[in-house]
């Protein structure tokens, strides 16, 4: 199964972030984060928060811009289905552990959906802008390159 993991190509996003708890770490598993998106359309909290252009590190809830598609197998894919429902319970709110448990799992699909339409080894932007739906998604492609230690 495919899934996204964070990039980090320098240390922009640990500027641009500062604010948002850090950037998230290179290669830490991330979920699309459209269930922490602002209500676009009346514009984004003070200090700018950036939900509509970053991807949510499953494990420490920090934001990245680059997302890798990669493999994950059935035991890092569950592991990232518990922390993220643990979230969802104790940090969001969530009304049961069942609830917790549904809308991780929703966020977990969702995300393995989206990394299952792109080739592995690409990396995605995404941009969020509002919709008379709600919230509309665009991503952006790019191929890999490598160049000296780090995949460019």
């Amino acid at each position: 199964m495919k899934f996204l993991r964070a990039v980090r190509l320098d240390d922009s996003d640990a500027r641009i972030l500062a604010d948002e708890g850090g950037a998230a770490a290179d290669g830490e598993w991330v979920v699309s984060g459209g269930y922490a998106v602002c209500d676009l359309a009346l514009g984004h909290r003070a200090p700018r928060c950036h939900c509509d252009t970053t991807f949510i590190a499953a494990g420490s809830r920090r934001r990245a811009t680059i997302a890798e598609v990669a493999e994950i197998d059935e035991a890092a894919y569950g592991a990232l289905r518990q922390s993220l429902a643990r979230h969802f319970l104790e940090d969001l709110g969530a009304p049961t552990p069942d609830a917790a448990r549904a809308a991780a799992e929703d966020e977990c699909a969702y995300t393995a959906e989206l990394a299952g339409g792109f080739p592995a080894d690409v990396w995605i932007t995404v941009k969020r802008e509002p919709t008379e739906d709600g919230v509309g998604e665009r991503y952006a492609v790019f191929r890999r390159l490598l160049i000296g230690s780090h995949k460019l």
